[in-house]
């Protein structure tokens, strides 16, 4: 019995997905539970596991379209089973999302002269493809004036659409205009959703990590390699447990829950984009276990094989820009969390230490909380803290 292979929901939240790579070919023999395509989500890149045994006799779907979630992909046959005639566009999950789109158009006034055109407007059906339809909104294309090389209009109608706009429009400002990447607009929304809906504050201090530099040096010198965000992480997640009203989120706007597990997001700059691979438990494991599963999350992340749980249920986060010189920033929320911490560069600076002046190393540390949550105080109390366990780390 033929088995329609549909775009999977991975996560509570996933409402489409983009096909990265086909695994296999049609027309291949495959296994129940084989990998056989990887798709982009929201979140990260993960391969997607055949429902069923058999041949797979159609792909309907290819690299680069994203599909609602349940939108058929491809057909698995049994061998010597032929391909259904019919095959739905999607398999049904309550209301099932539409490869289809109805459009309003005066068909009046598209062929009939100007006296006619106060004639009421029929609709007509236009059918394009999910990844199609998502393109034309981004470029600004009216998709009912797109006439279709095929039976649907597809990506490449889309753009060349566009590319016939832009011709008869001049010459206009000159440049490469190329569409956001998924993920580019993921980070675009969630940075926006976090200016419009977070009241951001931000306290900043300087701490001296001279007793920092000791402690990872002495782990180096016992082997192991430990980072500093590992390092900051568990520090971190010290304070969290003392102020447990700074790894909370809210809830419906009207009540603050605070989280028993503190999880810990450290930001990494990945090629396909900004990444919050996720560490749990933080205050409860050794430093040893932390920096290896750090290791695992930022080397997946880097090379865009990050699953869905590497990236969810942080209840604060890190983000450390000390590798590229950056002493001082003001970091984005990554809501809906309450607060997260901006780590600068170390650079030696002249203070005052028992009324001489000596050259320390100091680190300037930023935390950027949400003000509905927690009170200035309360926040700064936590994030002297952080300072303070930062000089004197509790496990050198």
């Amino acid at each position: 019995m033929a088995t329609f292979f549909a775009m999977p929901k991975l996560g509570m939240n996933m409402v489409e997905g983009t096909i990265v790579e086909w695994l296999v070919k049609e027309g291949e023999q495959v296994e129940a539970g084989q990998a056989v395509l990887a798709i982009e989500t929201d979140k990260a890149t993960q391969e997607v596991e055949a429902p069923a045994s058999g041949v797979l006799a159609r792909i309907l779907k290819h690299e680069g379209e994203t599909l609602p979630c349940n939108a058929v992909m491809a057909v698995i046959v049994e061998p010597g089973e032929d391909v259904p005639g019919e095959i739905p566009d999607v398999i049904a999950e309550g209301v099932a999302p539409t490869a289809d789109v109805e459009v309003k158009v005066d068909a009046a006034e598209a062929a009939a002269p100007e006296a006619q055109k106060e004639k009421s407007a029929q609709p007509r059906r236009i059918n394009i493809s999910p990844s199609a339809k998502k393109l034309a909104e981004e470029l600004g294309v009216d998709i009912t004036k797109i006439v279709p090389r095929g039976r649907r209009i597809k990506r490449e109608d889309v753009l060349a659409a566009q590319k016939a706009a832009q011709a008869e429009g001049g010459p206009g400002m000159q440049g490469s205009k190329k569409p956001m990447t998924k993920m580019r607009r993921l980070i675009a929304q969630h940075m926006n959703r976090s200016a419009r809906s977070v009241a951001r504050v931000g306290l900043t201090l300087e701490a001296d990590v001279a007793a920092l530099i000791d402690w990872r040096v002495r782990l180096e010198a016992e082997g192991t390699k430990v980072s500093y965000n590992v390092l900051l992480a568990k520090l971190v997640a010290a304070a969290l447990r003392e102020f447990l009203y700074m790894n909370a989120q809210l809830v419906d706007d009207q009540a603050i829950l605070e989280i028993d597990d503190i999880n810990i997001g450290i930001a990494v700059d990945a090629e396909r984009g900004l990444l919050v691979p996720v560490l749990g438990q933080v205050d409860k494991k050794e430093v040893t276990a932390l920096q290896d599963e750090y290791a695992a999350l930022t080397e997946r992340a880097s090379s865009g094989k990050s699953t869905v749980a590497d990236l969810e249920g942080g209840t604060f986060t890190i983000t450390n820009l000390g590798n590229l010189e950056i002493e001082q920033f003001m970091p984005v929320i990554n809501v809906p969390e309450c607060a997260i911490l901006g780590v600068g560069a170390i650079v030696k600076k002249a203070v005052v230490v028992n009324d001489q002046i000596e050259i320390r190393p100091v680190m300037s540390l930023t935390l950027a909380f949400d003000h509905r949550l927690v009170d200035g105080a309360p926040a700064a109390k936590f994030l002297q803290r952080v300072k303070h366990l930062i000089e004197s780390p509790p496990e050198t």
